[in-house]
């Protein structure tokens, strides 16, 4: 029969089993602080910090919720792959099954997400196989890179445009060249020639050939110098009236939608390439739309400050702000991304040299201004011109 314990061995059992306790109080206090540190760091992070498991999301922190635009409840009852653009989802999914399966894989990359209002972001993730409530999970880190990588587009573009400004100048003036030599040798032919003589009409062709491609070389020219003659202070309601008008009345199948700003600040402009730039995006929204539809045209008055200006890559100050929204086809990314660049065109080569927007891009740029273009396909495509607003009053 087993003797029973003294009254100072109950004693220290107690001891030992409150000291035992008042560990484990402080271990369970300190666990609680470090989540509640953890927790503070995550909730307050400028990153979308978040859990992906079987397919959803099962944790989100606030930035989360605010980038995308559901709270934590929606997103953990919609699959994730929802959310990813349609062009980036094949990419994104196998990168996360792959992770989930312990292969190596990259940690950063970049893909488009789409926002519960439709908005397309630019992010880039930084993921990591982890564990949640005893399973394998996803945990990514994932920030908005929409404005950097617009600011680093604008300059890659602004940056290539300027080489081929270059490019074209050079070739303009060789081309030029070859031209003259052979207008000068085919008018020594002409000399005497009667128009019955079986030569004349092709000589003539030869001399349509060369006016043609002189035609080309001065477009050329005006891309690459990037000059403008002739600007004088213009109210750019009334030329874009007059022009918006001529259109309207050889395009019945348009409708055209003006807005204008009152009081509109004057700009100083060369009159005929300005016309030419509208007239070009007229065209471009005419062909956009084949069996007729709706061109919208506005005017407004803006003022650039420092944090604005990057993305434009104009200096600050005030402009005249021209937008041109048509109900078109529209164009994917890749395409705009090279609608400005010389000879890139999505019309038959025989209908055109791939010269009109490049034009109205160095005009635009030689008046000090910017053009901009947004698009979705099949959705229309909006360009906005931006032009310096001039400090003299039309008299």
């Amino acid at each position: 029969m087993a003797q029973k314990p003294t009254y100072e061995e109950l004693d220290q059992r107690v001891k030992v089993l409150e000291k035992g306790m008042v560990k484990r109080e402080k271990a369970e206090e300190k666990l609680q602080s470090l989540e509640g540190k953890y927790r503070l760091l995550v909730e307050n992070a400028n990153d979308a910090t978040f859990i992906a498991q079987d397919g959803v999301v099962k944790f989100a922190n606030h930035k989360t919720e605010d980038m995308m635009g559901y709270s934590s409840e929606e997103l953990s009852t919609i699959p994730f792959n929802d959310f990813i653009h349609p062009d980036d989802r094949d990419m994104v999914l196998d990168r996360y099954r792959r992770r989930l399966n312990g292969e190596e894989v990259p940690t950063a990359y970049t893909f488009r997400v789409i926002t519960r209002d439709g908005k397309e972001l630019w992010t880039q993730p930084n993921s990591v196989l982890t564990a949640w409530e005893g399973r394998p999970a996803i945990l990514s880190f994932m920030r908005d890179i929409t404005e950097k990588k617009r600011i680093e587009d604008q300059r890659i573009q602004t940056q290539k445009m300027e080489f081929l400004a270059t490019f074209a100048g050079g070739i303009a003036h060789d081309f030029n060249n070859m031209l003259m030599g052979i207008q000068g040798h085919t008018s020594l032919m002409l000399l005497g020639k009667t128009r019955d003589h079986p030569d004349y009409k092709r000589l003539k062709s030869i001399e349509k050939g060369v006016k043609s491609g002189a035609d080309l070389t001065r477009q050329l020219l005006r891309f690459s110098r990037g000059e403008s003659h002739g600007a004088k202070l213009t109210d750019m309601n009334e030329l874009i009236k007059t022009q918006s008008r001529f259109f309207g009345s050889t395009r019945k199948e348009i409708s055209i939608h003006e807005k204008y700003a009152k009081n509109l600040w004057p700009a100083e402009v060369d009159q005929s390439q300005i016309e030419q730039v509208l007239l070009n995006l007229y065209a471009n929204a005419w062909q956009a739309m084949p069996k007729g539809g709706d061109l919208s045209i506005a005017t407004e008055n803006v003022t650039i400050d420092e944090k604005d200006t990057t993305p434009f890559t104009i200096k600050p100050g005030r402009y005249v702000k021209i937008t041109l929204a048509d109900t078109g086809v529209g164009m994917d990314e890749d395409t705009q991304q090279k609608i400005f660049d010389p000879f890139f065109t999505t019309k038959q080569r025989e209908r055109d040299t791939g010269l009109g927007l490049a034009t109205a891009y160095g005009i635009i740029k030689s008046h000090g201004g910017s053009i901009d273009v947004a698009s979705k396909k099949g959705e229309g495509t909006t360009f906005f011109i931006y032009l310096p607003a001039s400090e003299k009053q039309r008299t």
